[in-house]
């Protein structure tokens, strides 16, 4: 079988990119390089790079990135440990600043787990899931 060992993300500010998967998501730096920051999260890494050379790109057959948000329409999952509520305090408290953005709050979702959306700087859309939402 088939193993996904990383999700490599183009990033237009690896200093700001950087700060929202530290202090707001809670990562901590597996290696780093210049343009280049990895992160184990568990079941594979995250890479964030900043623009390839033009050339780079070519020899791969690959488009540079569209200008705007980079992340428009694309979707990856992290799913964190522990209660919803708690996890979307934190991370409500600690995007405030950045420039991240918070898309929805906790919700139930049918497949019996409960989730909330963020946008990263660069427009990439995260789903964090976690446990059952705390009852009021």
């Amino acid at each position: 079988m088939s193993k996904l060992i990383q999700v490599y993300l183009m990033v237009s500010d690896l200093k700001n990119s950087r700060d929202f998967y530290e202090r707001v998501m809670g990562l901590s730096p597996k290696n780093r390089g210049k343009g280049t920051c990895a992160y184990e999260t568990g079941s594979c890494e995250l890479k964030l790079q900043v623009d390839f050379d033009p050339t780079a790109l070519k020899a791969f057959n690959l488009d540079p990135p569209r200008d705007g948000n980079r992340g428009d329409g694309s979707v990856y999952i992290v799913t964190i440990e522990g209660e919803i509520d708690q996890i979307y305090k934190r991370i409500k408290d600690a995007i405030k600043n950045s420039d991240g953005k918070l898309i929805t709050e906790p919700r139930e979702v049918p497949w019996g787990e409960s989730m909330f959306l963020v946008r990263d700087p660069d427009g990439y859309l995260i789903e964090i899931r976690g446990g059952s939402l705390t009852k009021k």
